[in-house]
C-alpha cells in the first residue's frame, strides 16, 4: 500500500513538473509575443509619424507652389519649417538637417548644392581630392558616347573589372553613383556623412570608436556630398506656378500680357527667338532689344524700347525658349538664397571677391534675392557677367530632401524616412524614399 502511495506521489510530482514546464514555456512564448507585438506597434507608430512629417512638408510645398509669394524668397522654406515638428497620438516627428555644423529645422534644399551633372572639367577640378583622370572619368560616365576622354574611362574599363558593370552614359541619379566611377572612393563622396542623410549622427561624431572615422568635433564634414548633388532639376513651371510660355511658338500678345512689356517689345523677342535657332534666354540679359537681329542679320526694331529690370525679371521668370518638359531633365541651378557661402567657391564663373560681394548683398536683404536680375545690384556684376551667371544660378528651388524622424513616445523607438520631393511640375512628387 505504501509502495502504491509512493508511486502515486511520484506521478503527481512528475505531472506537476511537466505542467510547470508547459506553463513556463507558454508564458515565455506569450511574453515574447507580447514584446514583439509592442515593438512592432512602436515601429508602426514611429513610421507613420515620420511619414506624416513628410506629407505635411509636401502639402506646404504644393500650396506655396500654387500660391507663390514672389516678394519673399524665403517664404517657401519658412512654410515648410512651420510644419517641421508635429505630434500624433503617442508619437511625434521632426524634420531637420545639418547646416553649417548645426541641426536646423526643415528639409534640405537640393539647390543649395552644385549639380554634378552640369559641371565642366574646370568646375570639377575645383573640388578637393579631384584629379584630371577622375574628372575625365566623371564626364565619360555622363556623356552618351563610348569615346574615352584623354584620362577617362568608358565601357571597356568597367567591363574588365572582376565584377563588371557598365557606365550609365547618362545623368547621375544620385550622389552615391559617383562611387562607381573609376578613381572615386567612398571617403571622397561621403566624408563623415556615411549614410548620406545630411545629419550628424552619433557614430559620425565619436572619433574612431565606430565607423566612419571622424574628427569628433561636432561638425559634419560631408566632403563632396556637402557640395554636390544629382537631385536638383531646372524649372518646368514659371515663378507664378503656371506653365511657362514657349517663345519658339508663342505670339507677341501672350508674351506682352505675361511680362508687362508693350507689343513692340514682345514682338522683337518673339521674332528674335523664332529666327535664331541658337537663341538663349541669356541673350536678353546680354543685349538690348534694339540690338537683337533677325534672320537677315539686321536689327529687328531699332526703335524698340529696351527692357526695364522688372520686365527682364518677368521675362526670365515666365518664359522659356522651348519647354523643359520636351527637352528632358535639365540639371538644376544653384539657389543663391540658400547655398552656403563655401559652395560659391566651386563655381568657376564666380571669383572669391565676387562671392563675398554676393553673400554681403544677400545678408542685407531680409527677403533675399527675388529675381536673378537683382544681382545687378551687386558690385562687379554687369549685364555680361549676369548672362554668364544666369546659366548656373537661380533664386528658386524645386527639389528638397526631407529627413524626418518619427518617435514612439511610449518606448522611444525611432524610424527615419528620407524623401526627395520635386515641385518642378504639379502635383509635387516623391522621387526617392528611404526608410531607416
Amino acid at each position: 500500500m505504501r509502495r502504491r502511495r509512493g508511486v502515486a506521489i511520484l506521478l503527481v510530482l512528475w505531472v506537476l513538473v511537466i505542467a510547470a514546464v508547459v506553463i513556463g514555456a507558454v508564458q515565455s512564448t506569450a511574453f515574447s509575443g507580447a514584446v514583439s507585438g509592442r515593438a512592432a506597434l512602436s515601429r508602426v507608430r514611429a513610421h507613420w509619424a515620420a511619414r506624416a512629417g513628410v506629407e505635411a512638408t509636401i502639402a506646404r510645398l504644393e500650396y506655396a507652389t500654387v500660391n507663390p509669394d514672389l516678394s519673399d524668397a524665403f517664404t517657401v522654406m519658412q512654410d515648410m519649417v512651420d510644419v517641421a515638428r508635429g505630434s500624433l497620438q503617442d508619437a511625434a516627428y521632426q524634420v531637420s538637417h545639418t547646416l553649417g555644423g548645426k541641426e536646423v529645422l526643415g528639409p534640405a534644399d537640393a539647390h543649395a548644392k552644385i549639380n554634378v551633372n552640369g559641371m565642366s572639367t574646370q568646375a570639377l577640378m575645383t573640388l578637393p581630392y579631384m584629379t584630371e583622370d577622375v574628372a575625365d572619368a566623371i564626364l565619360d560616365w555622363i556623356d552618351a558616347d563610348d569615346d574615352v576622354n584623354p584620362l577617362g574611362a568608358e565601357v571597356g574599363f568597367y567591363q574588365s573589372q572582376a565584377h563588371s558593370y557598365q557606365p550609365r552614359n547618362d545623368l547621375f541619379r544620385s550622389i552615391q553613383e559617383l562611387e562607381l566611377v573609376s578613381g572615386v572612393i567612398q571617403e571622397f563622396v561621403r566624408g563623415e556623412d556615411w549614410n548620406l542623410n545630411g545629419r550628424l549622427d552619433p557614430n559620425e561624431d565619436d572619433g574612431n570608436a565606430t565607423l566612419p572615422m571622424d574628427s569628433a568635433d561636432g561638425v559634419l564634414n560631408a566632403e563632396w556630398s556637402g557640395i554636390l548633388t544629382a537631385l536638383s532639376t531646372d524649372d518646368v513651371l514659371s515663378a507664378s506656378g503656371q506653365a511657362r510660355i514657349e517663345l519658339i511658338s508663342a505670339d507677341a500678345g501672350s508674351v506682352a500680357r505675361a511680362t508687362g512689356m508693350d507689343q513692340d517689345q514682345a514682338d522683337v523677342i518673339v521674332k528674335y527667338v523664332q529666327a535664331n535657332e541658337a537663341a538663349t534666354m541669356a541673350d536678353f540679359i546680354r543685349q538690348n532689344l534694339s540690338q537683337l537681329r533677325g534672320a537677315d542679320g539686321q536689327p529687328i526694331n531699332r526703335q524698340a524700347r529696351n527692357l526695364t529690370n522688372e520686365q527682364l525679371a518677368l521675362l526670365l521668370d515666365e518664359c522659356e525658349i522651348e519647354s523643359a518638359a520636351t527637352l528632358g531633365p535639365i540639371p538644376g541651378k544653384v539657389n543663391i538664397n540658400t547655398c552656403p557661402a563655401e559652395v560659391l567657391e566651386y563655381i568657376p564663373q564666380i571669383t572669391p571677391a565676387l562671392a563675398d560681394a554676393i553673400v554681403l548683398e544677400r545678408d542685407s536683404l531680409p527677403k533675399g534675392f527675388t529675381s536673378i536680375v537683382d544681382l545687378l545690384n551687386v558690385p562687379g556684376i554687369n549685364r555680361n557677367r549676369l548672362a554668364q551667371l544666369y546659366n548656373v544660378l537661380t533664386v528658386r528651388s524645386n527639389v528638397y530632401v526631407v529627413t524626418c524622424r518619427g518617435r514612439d513616445l511610449k518606448t522611444g523607438f525611432e524610424v527615419e524616412i528620407v524623401a526627395t520631393i520635386d515641385r518642378s511640375s504639379l502635383p509635387v512628387r516623391i522621387t526617392e524614399l528611404k526608410t531607416r
